[in-house]
This record gives structure tokens, sequence and C-alpha cells, in this order.
């Protein structure tokens, strides 16, 4: 049988291409001969074939484990989980201790060069002792939180930046607005008003607010007016317009300040009165009480929902905001500071600019109540009209909004910190029936001039 031409061309072309694939693979057969014996019937020699080289794979990201210290309530959990996906390099291990404890560990581990976390927070209360030992932590300029500075109030800024402005040693958290958070179901059983507002007249002054639990305790509610005779004391002292420091020096007023001894004195009425708990704030007894509704009252910067919130969950519904007895005040506030000591100064400035960016800040006062310290946080309009239903739908955005926008930062020394504690230990002293209040308050004088050396 006969092909037709198509066919046989086809077939020719076929076996040229055969052909064609054999002397190629001949060609880079291991055991082929010269590039002369390659070549084709026309005389032309076979380029050379190199394989392209594979460039190697990057290596993977370096494991890394940040720690960061803090207190109390900073709502930082959910951010880490959130930070750790989108940095799968990165393991964040957080240590929570109580205030006080927090802090002296704190200097201690710095004073040793060792010890310290990665990120350690830090309260208005230690800001000045530990930031006159700029050289104990990172310079955060050196990480580009200069451009950060536009995002804080002047008082923000400077309160964790070193006395030459040449240091800035941490990045704002929060701050410490004072109201009064109260328990609407015990007011209600001791036939007091429930409402915010009605609550709030019924407390103008501190004077007032004593008043008013001497008819609580008259009601027989079986709960005390309010938790710890410190946090009494600290609320009143954080509204003075000096403390324990004569503002702009470092002269120790603790002794001759009439604003602190008032302080004392009411708080010494209320004791006596038998309207406290006899609390140690901060203490597992104290978190007990929370959830077992022992007592009505307590004095409530922003931060303070926090503790109510993880330490009570259980009390949703029942607690309500009232305005602070007085003026208005601000109770503490936080900083994220680096260490120096620390091995991942890069790493932890970029944990801890997110942090506290503002729509963290947003964000975290949504979750637990800490105030933003960011300005554009604090102006941001889902904060203003914000509601809690923990509080009863109280408009704690408005609340603490206002109190943050009239802040007038209190001036606080270097030894501010461990003198505010010799006194509340002189408090706690009388409250526990230890000692007789003006023998505790001459003791308390001589310990804070010792802390204050």
């Amino acid at each position: 049988m006969f092909m037709d031409a198509p066919r046989k061309n086809f077939m020719a072309v076929a076996f040229g291409l055969a052909l064609a694939v054999a002397f190629a693979g001949a060609g880079c057969s291991k055991t082929g001969g010269s590039s002369a014996d390659q070549s084709s019937d026309k005389g032309a020699v076979a380029p050379k074939t190199t394989a392209p080289k594979a460039e190697p794979a990057p290596p993977p990201p370096e494991k890394i484990k940040l720690t960061i210290n803090d207190f109390g309530v900073f709502g930082y959990k959910p951010l880490y989980a959130e930070y750790q996906q989108s940095h799968p390099n990165i393991e964040i291990v957080e240590s929570v201790n109580e205030y006080n404890t927090h802090h002296s560990n704190l200097i201690n581990h710095l004073a040793a060069g060792g010890g310290a976390a990665d990120i350690e927070a830090i309260d208005e209360g230690f800001m000045a002792q530990l930031k006159a030992r700029p050289e104990q932590f990172a310079n955060l300029l050196d990480f580009g939180a200069g451009e950060l500075e536009k995002n804080y109030a002047a008082f923000k800024w400077n309160g964790s930046l070193s006395a030459d402005g040449k240091k800035q040693i941490g990045l704002g958290t929060d701050v410490g607005g004072l109201a009064m958070c109260y328990r609407t179901d015990l007011f209600e059983k001791a036939k007091l008003p429930t409402d915010p507002t009605a609550v709030s007249a019924l407390w103008p002054t501190w004077d007032k607010y004593v008043e008013t639990g001497i008819k609580f305790k008259a009601a027989k509610t079986g709960a005390a007016f309010f938790d710890a005779a410190t946090n009494l004391y600290n609320g009143q002292v954080f509204q003075l317009e000096k403390s324990y420091y004569e503002p702009g020096t470092s002269d120790v007023i603790v002794d001759k300040n009439p604003g602190v001894k008032a302080a004392w004195d009411l708080t010494m009425k209320a004791i006596a009165q038998g309207l406290s708990g006899k609390l140690v704030a901060w203490q597992p007894d104290w978190v007990t009480a929370f959830q077992k509704g022992s007592f009505a009252t307590i004095t409530c910067p922003a931060w303070m929902q926090g503790y109510i919130k993880e330490h009570a969950p259980g009390t949703a519904g029942k607690w309500n905001i009232a305005a602070v007895p007085g003026a208005a005040g601000n109770w503490g506030g936080s900083w994220l500071t680096i260490p120096a000591q620390g091995k991942h100064q890069k790493e932890a400035y970029e944990l801890a600019a997110f942090l506290t960016a503002p729509a963290q800040q947003v964000r975290v006062f949504k979750a637990v109540g800490n105030f933003p310290s960011a300005i554009p946080a604090m102006q941001d309009a889902s904060i203003a009209d914000f509601k809690d239903p923990f509080f009863n739908n109280a408009p704690t955005g408005k609340i603490f909004g206002e109190s943050a926008v009239n802040l007038k930062p209190q001036f606080q020394g270097e030894k501010h910190g461990p003198i505010r504690k010799a006194v509340e230990d002189g408090i706690t002293r009388v409250e526990q029936g230890r000692q007789k209040p003006d023998e505790s308050f001459a003791q308390a004088i001589k310990d804070a001039a010792r802390a204050a050396r």
C-alpha cells in the first residue's frame, strides 16, 4: 500500500525530529564524546547546555521569645495572639505581678544588671525614680520613637523623657482619670439611689462620701461601704495640686503638706466609723471580696474597671459609675519600657509600639477600661460614644474622657512610689488594729523620710 504525499512528508518530519532528539540526548549524556563528535550533518556545533544554579533558600527568621512584665490588667492578651500570628517567629510571654512587687523586682533587676524582661511596664508612681537612671534603659529615640511624640500630650511624653531630653525610655499606655464605682444591688438594698446622677449628688465632697457611708452601714446590708482605706486615701491625695514633693524640686513635704494630713484624717474617721472592708488592695482577699460583693464602693481610676471585670466577671450588670467626690484627679497611668540589658531591643520596641498604638489603645479601653493616653485614641469617635454593658451601660467614654481632658498631672518626685507605700502601710496598720492613728502617722512620716533617701 502506497502513502500519499502529505502523509509521506509528515513521516519524514517526524523521523527528522526523532533524530534531533536522539542527538540532543547523546549530547547531554555523561558518557558522550567531544563537541565535534556531536555535530550535525550540516557541520554546526551543538551549544553546550548548563542547568541554572538554584539560589539557596533564605534562612527562616530567628525564633525569638519576648518577655513582658507588668502589673494589674493591661488587657494585652488578645493583642499578643494577633501579633504572634503576623510575626510567627515571635513568642510572647507575659508575667503579671502585684503593683509594688512588680516595681520592686524591676528596680532590683536593673541594679543587678540582669533578670529584667524585654519589656517592663512602669507606673507613674515609679517613673520619676526610674527615668533618673536612663542608662538602665534603651533609648527609644534610636528606634524611631521621635515620630510618635505627636501622639501624646506634653505631660505624658515628658513623663518618661530623661532630664536632658536626649533619652526617651517609655511609650505611654493609659491615664487614670478618677470616678467612683459602686454596686447598684447593694445601694438598692440600703435604700439609697442607684441612678448615677443621683448617686453623684450624694457625695460632692469626701466628707459627704463618709456621711453616705454611715447611712449605708446603718442599713445593715452585710457589706462594707468601701474596700480598703488606702484606696480612699489615695483618691483624695491624687486630687491635690501637690502631694509628697514641692513641685519642680526634690524637697519632700509629706510631713508638712496639709492636704496629705487632711486625707489621712478623713481616712481615719472612715475607719473609726467601721466603713472599711479592712482589705489590703491587690491581695488575694481583696480579689475574693469583689466576687462575693463584700463592699459597695471603690475609688475608681479608669484602670480599676479592668480589675473588676477580670476578677469578678460574674458581677456584670451589678456595677455602675458615678462622679468621684471632690475635684477631678488622676491616679496612675503607665509606660512600656525596654531595659538596656535586653538582647532583643529592636523586636521589643516593635512590639511595644504595636501595643501602645492609638488603634490598640482604643481596643484595650473597650475591652478592659484603661483610658488611652494617645491623643488620636482619646479623640476617637467610638470612644466618646462608648457605653460599657458590664457597668450598666455607663457612658465610660464620656466619664473618663472628660476627666482626661481636664487632667492636670500632679508633680511626682523621684521617690514618690516608696513614700506612698510608707504612708499606705501606716493606714493598713490602723485599719487592722495594730496601731493608733497618731502613732501610725508619726511612724509613716519617719518611714517616708527613710524611703526618700
